[in-house]
């Protein structure tokens, strides 16, 4: 079997799109504390990011968090603290630059551990202000993943292709509005 119909196997779940929840944030900060306490200064910075970081957005409710650590790649006693945790490590799950961790419980939570800095934490990031800050990009977005949902992407892999392309285009919008901000550049960091 290829490492990348491995990878796959391992990655693809069963998923569900739901209304906005008040409690994302909280299960988010929840999380974040966790991962302070456990890793302390070994974390550089910790972001909750996606759709359940956007308020008033149906989403898959995982919360999703992104995670710089100081030192890059991720040290492997991290590594181990996190899957103490309960953490799965999935390695880069089909986006380099990314060590991705999943837990299923209580309530679900993905993390994207990647290098301060880089494009993934900026971009990242960048989707998610700009989601914040345009009400009407953020329910088209909502709109064509329930549409995923509704026409039968009803496991993670298929329900990312088929967003896939509003996702690349948000991108593109989110890089424009970027640079229309008050000090807005091409190039954050």
């Amino acid at each position: 079997m290829s490492r990348l119909n491995r990878c796959s196997e391992d990655i693809d779940e069963p998923i569900k799109v739901v209304e906005y929840d008040p409690s994302w944030p909280i299960w988010y900060t929840a999380d974040a504390d966790e991962l302070l306490n456990t890793l302390g200064a070994r974390i550089r910075e910790v972001q909750h990011f996606g759709s359940t970081s956007v308020p008033g957005m149906a989403a898959k409710p995982i919360i999703d968090i992104l995670v710089a650590p100081v030192e890059w790649p991720l040290a492997a006693h991290d590594r181990r603290a996190l899957e103490a945790l309960g953490y799965q490590y999935l390695g880069e799950a089909g986006v380099a630059g990314r060590e991705y961790f999943r837990r299923r419980g209580a309530h679900d939570t993905n993390l994207a551990v990647v290098e301060w800095g880089a494009n993934l934490w900026r971009d990242n990031l960048l989707l998610r202000d700009f989601l914040r800050a345009n009400e009407g990009a953020a329910a088209e977005y909502a709109r064509s993943k329930e549409e995923a949902w509704q026409s039968g992407a009803r496991t993670l892999l298929t329900y990312s292709e088929h967003k896939g392309h509003a996702v690349t285009a948000l991108l593109s919008a989110a890089k424009r509005w970027r640079t229309e901000q008050p000090g807005g550049r091409d190039d954050p960091v």
